[in-house]
Formats: C-alpha cells, sequence, structure tokens
C-alpha cells in the first residue's frame, strides 16, 4: 500500500440506495481515512433454459446465443443429484451434459 505498507484491501459490491449505510459500517469498523467509490454496470447475455437426456438423466441447460457465442452451462443443482444418484462426479454430470448438448441438432 502507500509507502510499500502491507495493507487490506475490502471490496463491497451493493445496491446505490445501500451505499451510504455501508459506508457508514466500513468506517465504525476499519481504521480507515477514506473510500473510492465507483459505480459499475453488469452486462448479462441473453438465455434460455433447454433440457438435454443424458446417461444419468434429465438436465436443464442454461443456453447463450448472441452474435458469434453460442454457450450452455448445465445447471448446477440438476447436476448434483444425478450425480449423487448414480454415484458418480459431478463433473462427469456436467460434462456428459455439455457433450449432449453441444453435439444436438440446434436451430
Amino acid at each position: 500500500m502507500k509507502k510499500s505498507r502491507p495493507g487490506t484491501m475490502l471490496s463491497v459490491l451493493c445496491r446505490p440506495a445501500d451505499a451510504d449505510v455501508l459506508l457508514k459500517i466500513v468506517f465504525a469498523e476499519t481504521t480507515t481515512l477514506g473510500v473510492r467509490r465507483s459505480s459499475i454496470e453488469r452486462v448479462s447475455l441473453p438465455r434460455v433454459i433447454e433440457t438435454v437426456e443424458t446417461p444419468y438423466g434429465s438436465i436443464r441447460v442454461k443456453v447463450v446465443r448472441w452474435n458469434e457465442i453460442d454457450r450452455a452451462m448445465p445447471e448446477y443443482e440438476d447436476c448434483r443429484r444425478a450425480a449423487e444418484t448414480h454415484q458418480v462426479p459431478i463433473a462427469e454430470v456436467m460434462a456428459a451434459a455439455r457433450i449432449t448438448w453441444y453435439n444436438a441438432d440446434h436451430p
């Protein structure tokens, strides 16, 4: 940190309406004399949910199709349940769902 002293960085992510309340807590609970504030914006891709049939059962998959992006991410909870039921690693179920989706015909 300043003058090569050790330091800790604290980040707080909150709604703008909550910023002043949280700023008061930071000043009360730390020794800091100043805080840098900035606003950020989140941009997310439009997505839909599709279902694929795997050897472990039906798995919902979040699908993003935008410009040149074509991406699928299996739903964690579906994969966790299937992994527990079939006594296999969750990564195996997730891979099976992803492979099934990418190998399917898509419009």
